[in-house]
């Protein structure tokens, strides 16, 4: 309520018409961390994977009403690993030594709501409110033994952008930060990159960007899941902007 407080109290800028842009991005992601169904977790390192980041943000005239963005990818990535100890997870022993199969499947979906702070041709400044939804099932596999969880959440968390053009170029360097830091959850979701502006028109602008984007998740009884994973690589993307 706080966050929502001081942001009405500053001075918002809002379009003078409406307006949609839509993102499009490769995300080569890297995954590791540990989890279990008890703060006694175990570490894995998982295979690399290729996700898409899809992203829709709509932009109105109307200045106290918050603009809208939703962003959603996929976090799954599975991989093999020898276990050094005993691992305890869903009720089912698995004893230190045998190789084990691990199937982390996850979904995450940002509903971001967020005011234009300052907005003009060279800077661009936002602040909201992300609710990130996170869910998935992680499951353990071998020599018969095979043992499963779900979750999911809704996760309330800070949410900030800014975007800086480069003067007399069709270069601009871009940023968004996503926290929250509460009791023993801790989750931080972040972007930073470069754009270049393929197309200019009336109609569209169409750019192109690269950069580097990383989802940490240390998370406290989840839904019955404990964890303290990293999802971070370079990305490639398009964007369309109406």
């Amino acid at each position: 309520m706080s966050l929502l407080t001081g942001l009405m109290n500053m001075p918002l800028h809002a379009d003078s018409v409406l307006g949609m842009t839509a993102d499009v991005d490769f995300w080569n992601m890297d995954s590791s961390g540990s989890f279990a169904d008890s703060s006694d977790q175990q570490s894995f390192d998982l295979d690399s994977e290729r996700n898409a980041i899809l992203t829709l943000a709509f932009e109105h005239p109307l200045p106290l009403v918050p603009n809208f963005k939703v962003r959603t990818n996929d976090l799954s990535s599975s991989g093999d690993q020898r276990l050094s100890e005993n691992f305890d997870y869903s009720d089912t022993t698995f004893p230190a030594g045998i190789d084990v199969n691990v199937d982390f499947e996850a979904q995450n979906t940002d509903f971001i709501f967020y005011y234009e702070i300052f907005d003009n041709d060279t800077v661009s400044f936002d602040l909201g409110l992300n609710v990130k939804y996170l869910d998935g099932d992680i499951e353990v596999e071998s020599n018969g033994l095979r043992a499963s969880e779900t979750f999911d959440g809704y996760v309330p968390m800070f949410h900030g952008a800014l975007q800086v053009g480069i003067p007399a170029s069709r270069v601009s360097l871009f940023g968004d930060l996503s926290l929250l830091s509460l009791g023993d959850h801790t989750l931080q979701d972040y972007t930073a990159g470069i754009a270049f502006k393929l197309v200019e028109s009336l109609a569209v602008d169409i750019s192109l960007k690269g950069g580097y984007h990383r989802i940490s998740l240390e998370l406290d009884d989840l839904d019955g899941i404990y964890t303290d994973w990293d999802f971070d690589g370079a990305f490639l993307g398009v964007q369309a902007d109406f």
